[in-house]
Parts: structure tokens; C-alpha cells; sequence
């Protein structure tokens, strides 16, 4: 089974959203907070460059057969980014469009059957090529946001939004001390549920905003609560 075009599309849009997020940003700039605690824009910009190459690595993987993880180990990645954070600006902004160029050419490169091939992910769970470009997905849109720029989650199209939604609840609600909560879209109807359904704190708003709430990038601002508080997000990645 070929990756779905429709994601392979999106893939290809949030490298292109991304770079063009760096793009606006001075070499001041890219050395000062990102929106992620702890981490500066160079931090993110590292990341996006590194997981662009852990993910050629699983296309490898599935392509043949032969296993190439993401990382050596959890340190070994985050040595990678904090070792590609202290790169000058000019070097972090080659690497994560050279990463980038690599990453589109390798699944460009990919043929069909190998899409199928399994792989396994940093976190050991074991799927197949053809969820790489979901995985690339969830990197370069989120983090776009993260760079600080001014770009926000509601600039994420439609479907990655409700793709999102529906991964990122199915994954927080199995996780100790997750909150009962109801998500309840007004623009489109569509409701999620996290943790226990009994005495949930039912929270409405658009989609963009109850995700944006979810993977913890705002408070929950422009979100309605039923209880008149809105709880914390559960801890996502």
C-alpha cells in the first residue's frame, strides 16, 4: 500500500511552511526563546533538520528490510539537537533545508511495494513505511507554530487538525492523570473525549483552538468550559 497522496501532499506543504517560518527570522532571532520552554528557535530548527534524517532512516528501514532506527538512543538524539543548536545561524538554516531536500528525495525515491516493509518508531511501536510521512507531519506543522513567528495552529489545514485530534486523544487518554474531558468542536460538531467520560469538563470552541489546547501551544484562551475552569492539558510528548 503507497503512503495516501493526501498526506504525502500535506507533508510536502509543511516542509514549505516551515522553511518559509525560518525564513522570517533574523540570525538574532534564531538564537532566542521558541515557544517551547527551554528550548530557543535554534533548538527546533536542530530538531526539524535531525528528524528529517531519522525519518530517511526508516525509509531505509522499510525500503530494505534492513533496520535502521531513528536515533542510536533517546540520549544520542538529544545530544543531536542540543550539538546542531550551537551551530551558527547560517549552518542551522543549510541543514534543515538540505534535511528537508533529503527527506522529499528519499520519498520520492520510495517504490510502491516498500511502503508495507515494517519499522518501528523511537517510542518501539511497530508500523509500517507508509505512516513516515503522517510522522514528518506532525513535525513540521507543530513545529512551525513553535518557531514563534507569529504563525498559529489555526493556519494548519483542516485534516491535519482533525488527524491530530483524533491521534493525539487516542494517545493522551491511556496516560496516568489524564484529565476527564469532553472536546466539543462548534464549527464542525465533531467531539472528543479524553480519560473518563463520567464528570468530564466539557470544553467547546473551534477545532483549531481545542487542539491548539491539547497539544499544550495555548491555555485554552478561546475555549468555553463547562465547569467555568479549563483544566490542564494532559502531557502529550
Amino acid at each position: 500500500m503507497a503512503a495516501p497522496l493526501e498526506r504525502l501532499d500535506l507533508m510536502r506543504h509543511g516542509e514549505v511552511f516551515f522553511l518559509a517560518q525560518l525564513d522570517t527570522l533574523s540570525d538574532d532571532d534564531l538564537f532566542a526563546p521558541s515557544a517551547l520552554p527551554g528550548w530557543t528557535r535554534a533548538h527546533v530548527v536542530s530538531h526539524f533538520a535531525r528528524n528529517a534524517a531519522a525519518l530517511v532512516n526508516l525509509l531505509d528501514w522499510a525500503r530494505t528490510g534492513v533496520a535502521t532506527p531513528m536515533y542510536p538512543s533517546v540520549e544520542a538524539r538529544s545530544e543531536g539537537i542540543e550539538e546542531g543548536a550551537r551551530q551558527s545561524a547560517a549552518a542551522l538554516r543549510a541543514e534543515a533545508a538540505t534535511g528537508s531536500e533529503r527527506l522529499l528525495a528519499a520519498i520520492a525515491a520510495m517504490p510502491e511495494a516498500a511502503w508495507d516493509g515494517e519499522i518501528r518508531t523511537a517510542l518501539g511501536r511497530q508500523t509500517t513505511g507508509a505512516e513516515v510521512p503522517w510522522m514528518r507531519i506532525r513535525e513540521n506543522w507543530v513545529h512551525a507554530v513553535d518557531l514563534g513567528t507569529g504563525a498559529t495552529v489555526d493556519e494548519l489545514p483542516p485534516q491535519v487538525v482533525v488527524d491530530l485530534l483524533d491521534e493525539v486523544t487516542a494517545f493522551v487518554s491511556g496516560r496516568d492523570g489524564c484529565p476527564a474531558v469532553v472536546l466539543d468542536a462548534t464549527d464542525t460538531g465533531q467531539r472528543w473525549t479524553i480519560g473518563a467520560e463520567s464528570g468530564a469538563t466539557t470544553l467547546s470552541g473551534a477545532q483549531t483552538a481545542l487542539l491548539a489546547w491539547l497539544i499544550g501551544r495555548r491555555r485554552g484562551e478561546a475555549l468555553q468550559s463547562s465547569t467555568g475552569d479549563v483544566p490542564d492539558a494532559p502531557r502529550w510528548l
